[in-house]
């Protein structure tokens, strides 16, 4: 009978998967998308450095970039590179407005905390975003993806940070990313202990500085950065 149900469902409802927009199959899917395609989601293949979480470091130690100019946060991590099917994830979570999406993400944010092998953080915060594009998109997307992370660590979910100003990083260059002001992101209070920061992608990098060094200023005593992806530096030196 579940196989009659099952091919009845695929037939006359004939869901597509978020990703390949191929059919959706009754079994095996998750959140709008098939198994092939989650089939195709990749961890970082090799090392990553231990500061700023860059891919395919040489050894265990900070790469030279890290050791030329260390970076705000303490630690830098994620699950996988930003390219194929997680990238499509991504940006199908934020910009198609896929929310159902944040509960896989979140677990494979959960595994790059564990490879990572970090400590429990005192608080988890999200990046911010400004109440304007909250109010178009609906929802927050590194807030779901905080909230849930911090439950299934068993520690608190702060809004540590509000942001002001500003506009979305997404589709700009380096230069541009880099170009935003710090001072468009502010504690909302004070900060105790260590913080996990959580965003959905790590690029240049110029929106963690900016949230790091205000919850630093705000009185954390570290902070940790994780996302879902990073983008990778053609060249990069490691």
């Amino acid at each position: 009978m579940a196989s009659l149900a099952e091919a009845l469902a695929t037939t006359f409802l004939p869901a597509r998967c978020a990703t390949c927009t191929g059919v959706l199959p009754w079994r095996g899917s998750r959140a709008g998308v098939c198994p092939v395609c989650w089939s195709q989601v990749a961890p970082h293949a090799g090392r990553l450095c231990p500061s700023c979480g860059e891919a395919e470091v040489a050894d265990a130690a900070p790469c030279l970039g890290c050791r030329a100019a260390p970076p705000a946060w303490r630690a830098a991590t994620s699950y996988g590179p930003y390219v194929g099917v997680l990238r499509d994830l991504v940006v199908s979570f934020k910009n198609g407005r896929r929310d159902e999406l944040a509960v896989p993400l979140a677990e494979l944010l959960l595994a790059a905390w564990q490879r990572a092998g970090w400590p429990r953080p005192n608080c988890v915060a999200p990046v911010p975003m400004t109440a304007w594009r909250r109010c178009r998109r609906g929802f927050n997307q590194s807030e779901l993806l905080a909230r849930r992370l911090a439950g299934v660590l068993g520690t608190e979910f702060v809004h540590a940070l509000c942001r002001s100003g500003g506009q979305a990083q997404f589709g700009r260059t380096r230069a541009q990313r880099l170009s935003l002001s710090a001072s468009n992101f502010a504690p909302r209070g004070p900060v105790a202990g260590e913080v996990l920061l959580v965003d959905d992608v790590l690029t240049t990098g110029a929106t963690a500085t900016a949230c790091v060094t205000a919850l630093l200023r705000a009185g954390a005593s570290a902070v940790r950065v994780i996302t879902v992806a990073r983008t990778l530096r053609p060249g990069r030196i490691p």
